[in-house]
């Protein structure tokens, strides 16, 4: 067996852990809202998860869990619609799951091993001192984007029996639409990183010729797609607020972060930056076309 492999498995059974004491939860607040419930066994997994990244000295215990928990959530959803197999649902389940297995899939592909650490993390350890094991690792890292991958999936807390419009269709092809990009600039990363020796280079090819971040454009479409999706149920309201925060999770915080590492070692990256939009390819198109 090999090192990767007896990692994958530690981090198997972290999830596995995780997921029942999750489970477990739901038994305890079955008075709640289901809202609630999912939330409170949602903080529960991440506590599992957190002592997992602690007891091992890697926060990247906790990487794949961005993947993993939204298809959960939205079965246990599902279920509290008594496994309502409709039009809405079926679109809902297939794109999730696309998603997931999608970026899980990824993550197996590019991840080294336990001995393996996100460079951001080794940042914030070295930046935070003794403040990151609170801040940095269980804050920022663990509960933050839990949080926001919550908050993004209420959206499919919907009653799938009421009536519904034509949005559904236009939520789902966004988020497969989103996926395809993200599919597509991961092959075409993953191909240029195979040329070039890490830190050298500046891929400038493909999707990556319209947006310095066609992947997270990706993920971003993805949410904004599962949005669109619970709007056909409950028309405009306060989660219009979930997709803002995932986009402004990646464009103050995520993407800068990476290309502040990038310009350490590579200065002429400022050249692409003025010439390729951060994020969407429409703008960097319209750009040209005026510019031309």
């Amino acid at each position: 067996m090999t090192t990767k492999t007896k990692g994958l498995l530690t981090v198997l059974t972290a999830y596995v852990i995780a997921l029942i004491f999750g489970f477990i939860s739901l038994h305890f607040t079955e008075n709640f809202s289901s809202i609630l419930q999912i939330l409170i066994a949602d903080i529960i997994a991440t506590f599992v998860i957190y002592a997992f990244s602690v007891f091992y000295k890697n926060s990247s215990f906790y990487d794949p869990y961005w993947s993993v928990i939204p298809p959960v959530i939205a079965f246990f959803w599902l279920a509290q619609n008594d496994y309502i197999m409709n039009t809405p649902s079926i679109l809902l389940m297939s794109a999730v799951l696309f998603w997931s297995l999608r970026l899980t899939y990824n993550w197996m592909k590019t991840w080294d091993g336990l001995h393996h650490e996100d460079w951001r993390y080794i940042d914030m350890r070295k930046n935070l001192g003794n403040a990151f094991e609170i801040v940095g690792n269980l804050g920022c890292i663990h509960f933050f984007p839990t949080f926001i991958v919550f908050f993004c999936c209420m959206p499919m807390s919907q009653d799938f029996s009421q009536p519904y419009n034509w949005t559904i269709f236009l939520g789902f092809g966004l988020c497969i639409i989103g996926v395809l990009f993200e599919i597509i600039s991961d092959k075409q990363l993953h191909t240029f990183r195979g040329q070039y020796p890490s830190g050298t280079g500046i891929i400038e090819t493909g999707l990556w010729n319209f947006s310095r971040h066609p992947n997270y454009y990706g993920e971003i479409m993805f949410w904004w797609g599962i949005f669109v999706f619970g709007y056909s149920f409950t028309g405009l309201n306060y989660l219009l607020l979930a997709p803002i925060t995932m986009t402004a999770m990646f464009w103050y915080a995520s993407i800068p972060w990476i290309e502040i590492k990038i310009l350490r070692t590579r200065p002429q990256y400022k050249d692409y930056q003025k010439r390729v939009h951060i994020l969407f390819p429409e703008i960097t198109i319209l750009k040209r076309l005026f510019k031309g």
